[in-house]
């Protein structure tokens, strides 16, 4: 215990110099570290040395990271060598543990600058470290990338909805590109359809009052009637706006001699087979057993004026049979108008009727038009009357032409026809 106590004692009283490098206490006055080798910095003056305590040597700090790491202090009694000769001694070490350089020494300041170089590294570290986790969670930089894919699952969402399909967004998008090329396709063959059936169909020509009135007013202003439609395929037999050119007496009453026109239309509307049956054979020949059998199975005379009434037909009346001289002498007579007249050659048409009607007025005196196809009926009565009911064709149009003439004759009445088949026919043409 004594050798310990001066051993301390020596310790106390020498100044020590620490290495810089391992912190191994060096006695003063040598030029390198006993422990490492390495060359010691002299103190510039003579401070005091460290203080230890009573009980225990005081451990030095270890040095930063960088420097090597040493084994932990051991006890005070154990770090102090034995027993020694009396006189100058340099004590062991303390401890393995590097003592901190005194302030204001070099050595100070390089442990400083290796403390902010750590720190700075740290600090990159982890600024590195935090923009790529940002990055990662598209705070910064990957947003636009993410926004755009959301947009885009949205939209393939969309085209999925739209297009009833599970495929992949690139084929939804396909599928209802398709669906909108086909729709326009579609479109545009309609439309090309439409263009080249408007542009094949030509335009409908207009027969017009001025010109039928110019021929029926120079024959007479009131024992004759004129009126002329086009049947452009759209006309409704019950329709009283049919566009019908008419001269000044269209509208009057005249004896509808030959004109078995409304028995025709009411059997093909209200009568059974036998009636339809007979009105055909009426048509085809101009039979009046026919018709009056065809009237009967109507109703009667009243049922054929029932039907007139209802389809709009106001100048029309029939009050006796066909061919019944005897009432019509009595003051029992047919009464329809030209203007009623060419509304059912338009109806007698729709219902396919036309061809029935093929009464050679040509051998009568009318001169018809080389290029025109006419189906016509023609009537004699009382007051001579003649009349003439025609459904004509040329140039791809028909047109419905109904004529009526009291007290002009024969030949006066097919001269008129002549004329106004030929105007007919030039505005067909047009």
């Amino acid at each position: 215990m004594e050798s310990e106590d001066e051993n301390v004692t020596a310790i106390r009283g020498s100044v020590m110099v620490y290495c810089t490098e391992c912190g191994f206490a060096n006695e003063q006055g040598n030029a390198f570290c006993s422990q490492c080798g390495s060359p010691l910095e002299q103190p510039e003056a003579n401070p005091a040395a460290p203080a230890y305590d009573d009980n225990a040597l005081t451990l030095v700090k270890q040095p930063a990271a960088p420097l090597p790491a040493v084994a932990p202090p051991t006890a005070p009694g154990s770090a102090v060598p034995g027993p020694m000769a009396p006189g100058p001694m340099t004590a062991g070490p303390a401890a393995p543990a590097s003592p901190e350089p005194p302030a204001g020494r070099p050595g100070g300041d390089h442990t400083k600058a290796v403390v902010i170089v750590l720190i700075a590294l740290i600090c990159v570290v982890a600024l590195v470290i935090g923009l790529f986790v940002t990055h990662s969670m598209g705070l910064w930089g990957a947003q636009p990338q993410a926004q755009t894919s959301v947009q885009s699952t949205v939209s393939d969402a969309s085209d999925s909805a739209d297009d009833g399909t599970t495929d992949s967004s690139g084929a939804k998008s396909k599928a209802k590109k398709n669906t909108s090329d086909s729709a326009k396709d579609k479109n545009s063959d309609d439309s090309s359809k439409k263009s080249s059936t408007e542009k094949s169909k030509p335009s409908t020509p207009v027969i017009t009052s001025s010109q039928l009135s110019d021929i029926a007013d120079s024959y007479s202003s009131s024992d004759v009637a004129v009126s002329a439609m086009v049947i452009d395929g759209t006309y409704a037999d019950s329709s009283e706006d049919a566009t019908i050119a008419t001269t000044s007496q269209s509208g009057k009453q005249f004896v509808a001699a030959g004109l078995y026109l409304p028995v025709y239309l009411a059997a093909q509307d209200n009568g059974d087979d036998n009636a339809k049956a007979q009105a055909n054979a009426m048509m085809g020949s101009m039979d009046n057993n026919a018709g009056n059998m065809a009237a009967a199975a109507v109703g009667g005379w009243s049922g054929v004026n029932s039907w007139a009434s209802s389809h709009g037909y106001k100048g029309t009346s029939f009050n006796r049979d066909f061919g019944d001289v005897a009432a019509s002498n009595a003051g029992y007579e047919n009464y329809s108008s030209s203007r009623d007249a060419a509304r059912m050659l338009a109806a007698v048409d729709a219902k396919g009727g036309a061809s029935l009607m093929n009464v050679d007025i040509a051998s009568e005196g009318v001169t018809i038009p080389s290029d025109m196809i006419v189906h016509a009926h023609r009537g004699q009565g009382i007051q001579d009357t003649w009349n003439y009911f025609a459904i004509v064709e040329a140039n791809g149009h028909k047109a419905a032409v109904a004529v009526v003439t009291q007290y002009q004759g024969q030949s006066v009445a097919a001269d008129l026809m002549s004329r106004v088949l030929a105007s007919v026919d030039k505005t067909l043409g047009q």
